[in-house]
């Protein structure tokens, strides 16, 4: 497995890495992942969710707005890290969605108990609507129209759902509900290759108003053992995200190669064409 760690960047930006990602592992016959951030507040739609309840959400409102490959509902990225994998479609997690999507969860679940943080995986939940194995667009390019397609179901936004797997953490004195959810994926099948994207929550988002922020590991859990702030680039949250890393590679195989610098693909992976498509107010207000 090959990881790299970029720069932040904007949404049409990693939206387009993220489909030269799954080109470049098809290609290489290679497990591929990207972290990333976002260089600004930037609300990412699932692939098929209207963009008019996004802009109707008035916690929402002026807020960037780019369109993901992939389904589940939307994320308010800034307080958050997100983790694409791109797995070629003859590897034993390219061909079963649900279990690629528990190998990265389970992983990170682990990771945290290393870090004496209690968390597991949800069972789901009748608010959560489509689960974690059906957030799965059609077998297509990445130029494909998305229409027609399964309808958005369930909450606007991804935290407010509970899909089977998602990464949850108990909340003892009842502030968020039970549980809180910290991480949740959603994936994409493309020619050659599985592109998942799942996105991390290490804090609350304060750009948005109190009542509609989700507590990330911040808030839920001020220190384990891996000890201070979780915040990006603290070293609790790089070293958490990098066992997170070493983790999965165990259990995808083929080890763990951290190349220095971002990702850059080849020009055979689309990645211009990708970025133009992304910044089109055709793909990002087609539903």
């Amino acid at each position: 497995m090959i990881a790299w760690w970029d720069p932040p960047a904007e949404g049409a930006t990693n939206m387009a890495l993220d489909e030269a990602l799954a080109a470049e592992a098809a290609r290489l016959d290679r497990v591929l992942v990207r972290i990333s951030t976002w260089s600004e507040p930037t609300l990412s739609l699932g692939a098929f969710q209207a963009i008019a309840e996004a802009r109707a959400h008035r916690a929402l409102a002026g807020l960037r707005i780019v369109r993901r490959p992939s389904g589940g509902g939307a994320i308010l990225h800034g307080s958050d890290v997100t983790l694409s994998v791109a797995v070629p479609r003859l590897h034993p997690c390219g061909g079963t969605p649900q279990r690629l999507y528990d190998a990265v969860h389970e992983a990170l679940v682990a990771e945290l108990s290393a870090c004496g943080v209690e968390a597991g995986l949800s069972a789901g939940s009748a608010r959560a609507g489509r689960s974690g194995i059906d957030r799965v667009d059609p077998d297509s390019g990445p130029e494909t129209p998305q229409a027609p397609g399964p309808p958005a179901e369930g909450p606007l936004l991804c935290f407010d759902r509970r899909a089977v797997g998602d990464v949850v953490m108990p909340v003892p004195d009842g502030r968020f509900g039970s549980d809180a959810k910290i991480l949740g994926s959603a994936q994409r099948r493309l020619r050659g290759a599985v592109l998942q994207h799942g996105s991390l929550l290490l804090a609350a988002n304060r750009l948005v108003p109190e009542e509609s922020r989700h507590p990330g590991l911040e808030e839920l859990q001020q220190r384990g053992e891996c000890g201070g702030s979780w915040a990006w680039g603290s070293p609790a949250g790089t070293g958490l995200v990098r066992g997170w890393l070493t983790r999965l590679a165990a259990t995808l195989g083929g080890g763990l190669e951290t190349p220095a610098g971002r990702f850059v693909p080849s020009p055979e992976a689309g990645y211009e064409e990708g970025l133009t498509r992304f910044q089109q107010d055709s793909w990002n207000a087609r539903r």
